[in-house]
């Protein structure tokens, strides 16, 4: 063999040998590639089915805490407030009217705009600050301010009327943590409707869904009027307040 075809032959040997690594690292890299198919490309392109928000339950809502407000000296806590105000004529003694609209005013300012509030003033006749138990925004305490500043006390107390009044208002309210609280110094004293006994079945008949009702005691050296007030505590699940 001349020394022509032994090179001939050798780069044949070589080509070969190359054509078979080629192969051979091919084959590798076919075998290690994912292979995809129709049934798992849906699972490739298919997101993960997690719930939203971190987690959570899409059922679980977020509520804001109650409000926690004093009036009186004592705390209430709550969502939504309605007040409803004695301003007969006997709160004119000893500066009550005063005080009474400075604890009002005080209650007002310090709700947030995530609570609803509204108002009652009675004696003979009812004047509500409006029918209405909305957030407490700041031109809404502006206008409850200027309403309780301009009230002005005469006559008799129509008390159950009032109360019925109240919970018609604080009904409007979707807040579920809602509270009336009432404000007196003394007894009943509507023509229509003295008798303290009859007075409390008429705000339980109208007291259906169980508003509690907060019942806070402005007046001096009269045992009946907080052994009244005493009783409408007890009767709604509220807190009797005695001011000093």
């Amino acid at each position: 063999m001349t020394a022509q075809s032994k090179e001939t032959t050798q780069q044949n040997s070589i080509g070969k040998a190359l054509v078979r690594i080629f192969a051979v690292a091919l084959m590798v890299l076919v075998a290690s590639y994912p292979m995809v198919t129709e049934a798992t490309s849906d699972q490739v392109r298919r997101p993960l089915d997690l719930p939203s928000g971190g987690g959570r339950d899409k059922d679980e809502v977020e509520q804001p805490l109650p409000d926690l407000i004093q009036f009186f000296g004592h705390d209430f806590e709550g969502d939504a407030f309605v007040w409803v105000l004695d301003i007969s004529g006997s709160m004119t003694i000893s500066g009550r009217i005063d005080e009474l609209r400075e604890e009002f005013v005080g209650a007002v300012l310090s709700l947030s705009s995530e609570s609803d509030f509204g108002a009652v003033a009675f004696n003979q006749n009812i004047q509500p600050l409006d029918i209405l138990c909305s957030a407490a925004y700041s031109e809404r305490k502006a206008r409850a301010i200027a309403w309780v500043t301009a009230l002005e006390p005469y006559g008799s107390s129509c008390f159950a009327v009032a109360v019925i009044q109240g919970l018609e208002i604080i009904r409007k309210s979707g807040n579920p943590n809602r509270r009336l609280i009432v404000v007196g110094d003394g007894l009943p004293a509507c023509p229509s409707l003295t008798d303290t006994a009859l007075v409390l079945n008429e705000i339980a008949a109208a007291n259906w869904d169980g508003i509690p009702i907060d019942a806070v005691f402005v007046g001096e050296g009269s045992a009946l009027g907080i052994i009244f007030f005493q009783q409408l505590a007890s009767a709604f699940d509220g807190s009797l307040v005695i001011a000093q």
